[in-house]
């Protein structure tokens, strides 16, 4: 099996040695050695390859036996004998095809969550490089679709489709793709993009005209809150908004949640995105909103008792946010504790209703006017 081991040797001749005389004691090979400086001193990383058995701990005790410090050690493929040099180099050939993917091309190359120095060199010099790449990409970007031109399609998404997702996000305006993910994203890379077409444990609903994505709803699994809890975000092209699609893509994802086993599902809405949040009061299901670092966490109800145990807070009715007219003069309770945002939390929410809809139960839910 083969190891790829970073460690920070003694600061003393014949440390590397030591070292190499301990692993071969245990015939343990080592086939390639890269040295980098750093201000602490000289850190190695080795690809060593292994008898049947050993592990990263034991890998470890044995790399500190020898006097070494801050070891980190990872299983790895045999692709990373080659140099350097070649692997950079191949990695500057896949940008030109797919700059955004630079991410996933750095996670690959460097392996660990620890630059040296002359890694974070070599990373400053390939963002360059595929930023002035996608400078020129941008002029290759289709238009999408226009309203009237065709009935969008909702189905499923698949991996495939994430090329049209990463397309469908550079037709998308800043202020939308900022509103879906709570913080900017200039570029979707293919990567993120394969992830969110297919989530773990979950599942993404796209809306297409042709082979164009002009809309997408993700819920994936949120593992911080008890019970079974998806997550869910919405976000539609601009051209596309007001025309109901966001609802539409809402109702089926939350569907699909449920088929999945999902008790409950939960969005986390900016308080000044009314038109989210006029699409989540339109679907006219029983919700409790709670506010969350300055957010809105709207959680629906997928049954009878999933709202029970939903959160620890107060809930907040959503017309005494500052995105709808207040319709009563009282303020909204306290907030509660902050929580993390989360990489799924933006632009799609789930429903809360209008004061007629009918009573808040002393739960917090909203029923609607439903048994």
């Amino acid at each position: 099996m083969l190891w790829k081991i970073r460690t920070e040797l003694a600061d003393r001749p014949g440390a590397l040695a030591e070292l190499a005389a301990r692993c071969g004691a245990d015939d343990i090979n080592i086939l390639s050695l890269e040295v980098f400086t750093a201000e602490s001193g000289a850190i190695d990383e080795l690809v060593i390859s292994t008898g049947v058995g050993w592990t990263a701990e034991d890998l470890t005790a044995l790399v500190a036996e020898a006097g070494c410090s801050r070891t980190t050690v990872r299983p790895c493929q045999a692709d990373v004998l080659s140099d350097a040099p070649t692997r950079y180099l191949r990695a500057v050939l896949r940008l030109i095809d797919d700059p955004v993917s630079v991410d996933e091309e750095l996670e690959t190359l460097q392996g660990f969550e620890e630059y040296t120095p002359a890694e974070w060199a070599r990373a400053d010099v390939l963002v360059e490089i595929a930023g002035r790449l996608a400078e020129r990409h941008q002029g290759t970007v289709t238009e999408g679709p226009r309203p009237g031109s065709a009935v969008p399609a909702l189905r499923k998404a698949t991996v495939e489709d994430a090329p049209a997702v990463v397309d469908m996000h550079e037709r998308c305006s800043y202020e939308s793709r900022t509103r879906r993910y709570h913080v900017p994203i200039p570029k979707l890379t293919a990567r993120t993009a394969r992830h969110l077409s297919a989530p773990a444990g979950g599942v993404s609903i796209v809306a297409t005209v042709g082979d164009a994505v002009i809309g997408m709803a993700t819920a994936a699994p949120w593992e911080e809150l008890t019970g079974t809890v998806m997550e869910v975000a919405v976000l539609v092209e601009d051209g596309w908004q007001r025309q109901g699609l966001g609802s539409q893509l809402l109702r089926r994802v939350i569907q699909e949640a449920r088929y999945l086993g999902a008790d409950r599902v939960v969005c986390m809405v900016q308080p000044e995105n009314d038109g989210m949040l006029r699409t989540v009061e339109g679907l006219r299901m029983r919700t409790r909103v709670v506010q969350d670092s300055g957010h809105l966490m709207v959680t629906v109800a997928l049954s009878d008792q999933s709202l029970s145990h939903a959160v620890d807070r107060p809930s907040v009715p959503y017309r005494q946010t500052r995105a709808i007219p207040a319709l009563r003069s009282q303020s909204a309770r306290s907030t509660g504790q902050p929580s993390r945002e989360h990489t799924l939390a933006g632009d799609g929410a789930v429903p809360a209703l209008s004061d007629r809809a009918g009573a808040a139960d002393p739960d917090g839910a909203h029923r609607g006017g439903r048994p």
